[in-house]
């Protein structure tokens, strides 16, 4: 035997039975490397992504790495493929499968790509006409975009203003903080109120327990049969110590009524924007005494708001409820749309359409009272 014929024959894979000086032990004992090969591969590839340490980015290329691993094991130890002249065929055979699997495979996926992309599935078309008969129950009627009075913030008590929170171009929630007055006056009010208040608690008390001990003492005298004259006394001093139970009630009563008043101003100190909008005016400044008869507002507020005003027929009026949503487009502001709800419905009368009006949002104020606007209810969709 040559020297390359030696070669060629030693060129083997581990457990190729056939090759030379090679016994069935060697072979089953290949196979068993090869196998605990492949499980550590295997292992190694579910671990990989359970740990944390390598870097999440690189996981990825360590997968590809143990793949080509798993691939070479099973090519070597089990297909038994190696450079030998007579594994030249194998080595073709299995390109050429690779080769053709790859071209079916990915083949069928750019065909089932191209499909999806050209031409609407079942469950398309099934949405679109869901959605088809969902547009034709839809409400519509037509309407116009009514005026909207701004509102004014004034002073509900009078003090010296100490914080201004509140500036003139400025977007404000409803029932935010704009101006803030001193409560110490006010504070010292309610501690008055509530002095008071003890006090007229603690007369009717006493009275109470006078018009009490009178009514026994006169319980006591009738049953024992006293003389008229003592009677009547007693009698007289009963209703004299009711009429007073009553004047202390009702000094308690007034007592509770200015105490609630005192500490409704001190809260009422904090004034707020009733609604949301955006200042417009602003007449208050920090340190400035206002009054709460005062005729000028602390601030004017437009709200962020319009009021659209429709008519629909009453057989559709029935369909629609207060709060519903609404969806308003207007002929002036192509492509623009502007979301609502259903503030109030006006009842048709003998026949006549139903009035519904609508509180659309409009923070840039781009409604402007007369614009011919469509309102849509999908109440049914």
């Amino acid at each position: 035997m040559s020297e390359t014929e030696g070669q060629n024959a030693a060129d083997v894979a581990p457990g190729f039975m056939d090759a030379p000086d090679h016994s069935v032990r060697e072979g089953l004992l290949t196979y068993t490397i090869g196998f605990a090969l492949a499980a550590v591969l295997t292992a190694a590839s579910f671990l990989l992504v359970r740990t944390d340490l390598i870097w999440g980015p690189g996981i990825t290329m360590a997968l590809v790495a143990l793949a080509i691993a798993q691939i070479g094991v099973h090519l070597v130890f089990f297909l038994h493929l190696t450079t030998a002249p007579d594994n030249t065929n194998n080595a073709l055979a299995l390109a050429f499968g690779v080769l053709i699997v790859t071209l079916v495979v990915g083949g069928s996926l750019w065909i089932m790509a191209h499909l999806s992309h050209n031409v609407m599935p079942g469950h398309g078309l099934a949405q679109m006409d869901q959605e088809t008969l969902a547009a034709e129950d839809v409400v519509r009627a037509q309407g116009v975009v009514a005026s909207v009075a701004p509102e004014s913030i004034e002073a509900p008590v009078s003090g010296v203003v100490t914080s201004v929170q509140c500036e003139e171009g400025m977007h404000v929630e409803a029932g935010q903080v704009c101006v803030e007055i001193d409560p110490q006056p006010l504070q010292a009010a309610v501690d008055k109120t509530a002095d008071e208040l003890r006090a007229a608690a603690a007369g009717l008390e006493r009275n109470q327990k006078a018009l009490g001990a009178a009514r026994a003492t006169l319980e006591r005298r009738e049953a024992a049969g006293a003389r008229s004259r003592s009677v009547s006394r007693l009698r007289r001093s009963v209703e004299r110590l009711q009429a007073q139970v009553e004047r202390a009630e009702s000094d308690v009563q007034r007592a509770q009524a200015a105490l609630t008043a005192a500490k409704t101003a001190v809260g009422e100190t904090r004034i707020v924007s009733p609604i949301e909008g955006t200042i417009r005016t602003r007449n208050v400044a920090q340190g400035h005494k206002i009054s709460a008869k005062a005729k000028t507002p602390l601030f004017v507020v437009a709200p962020d708001s319009a009021q659209v005003d429709v008519t629909i027929d009453a057989a559709q009026g029935g369909r629609i409820s207060v709060g519903d949503a609404a969806v308003i487009t207007v002929d002036d502001l192509p492509g623009q749309t502007f979301s609502g709800a259903v503030t109030k419905i006006e009842p048709a009368q003998a026949g006549a359409e139903t009035i519904v009006g609508i509180a659309a949002r409009d923070p840039n104020h781009a409604l402007s009272p007369g614009m011919a606007a469509t309102v849509r209810f999908p109440t049914l969709q």
